[in-house]
């Protein structure tokens, strides 16, 4: 086995038995139902791990068979030119958005939950395309760009035990490291997946 293969086993034998990727689903009550609205985002939603410093957006979630296992995110062994390295846990921000199923409100679909801009405005609750734009405008108007991500612990539940996601995201201003290149395949990245998890909705 060459040099190259031996350190791309052990690369991925380290990612294997890391538990930055392990999804825990105790505080979840309905198993199944916290499992099958989390399968609607796999590979529409990139996911970071702080204990890699690395964004994945070609991976997979394997739920074991037994009911007490949790969930664990393996990224795609063969796609590495869907991995963005060097990404410091500082640049990977929380949102106070979340997003979850339309039924924890008595709804149809996909809902997101927006923050108020100041916390004497009260959070919206709206359908997912609608609050996905307003999200965008809100950063754009900042000038920044809307670059949401996943990591561990972002799965929770919501009022009257629904799941629902947290959002986190990438803040450009902090990756002065990386290359203008870089960053912008990074916004492509993920870009590309919210389109995709934008018109599947």
């Amino acid at each position: 086995m060459s040099a190259l293969a031996l350190n791309i086993d052990a690369r991925w034998h380290e990612l294997q038995h890391q538990r930055d990727l392990d999804w825990d689903l105790h505080a979840i009550t309905d198993r199944a139902q916290a499992i099958a609205f989390l399968r609607r985002f796999e590979n529409r939603l990139c996911i970071y791990s702080s204990y890699v410093e690395k964004l994945y957006s070609n991976y997979s979630f394997v739920v074991p068979q037994d009911e007490q296992g949790g969930i664990t995110i393996l990224p795609d062994e063969m796609a590495w030119h869907d991995i963005f390295h060097d990404i410091p846990a500082d640049a990977v921000e929380p949102t106070g958005v979340h997003v979850l199923p339309g039924e924890a409100i008595g709804c149809d679909g996909l809902y997101i939950k927006v923050p108020g801009e100041s916390r004497l405005v009260a959070s919206r609750e709206l359908p997912f395309q609608e609050g996905l734009r307003l999200l965008i405008e809100r950063y754009r108007q900042r000038g920044e760009h809307f670059l949401p991500v996943l990591v561990k612990g972002d799965l929770r539940e919501y009022e009257a035990r629904m799941p629902s996601l947290h959002l986190h995201r990438i803040n450009p201003s902090k990756l002065g490291h990386c290359s203008r290149l870089s960053i912008d395949a990074i916004r492509s990245a993920i870009a590309e997946h919210l389109l995709s998890l934008f018109r599947q909705r």
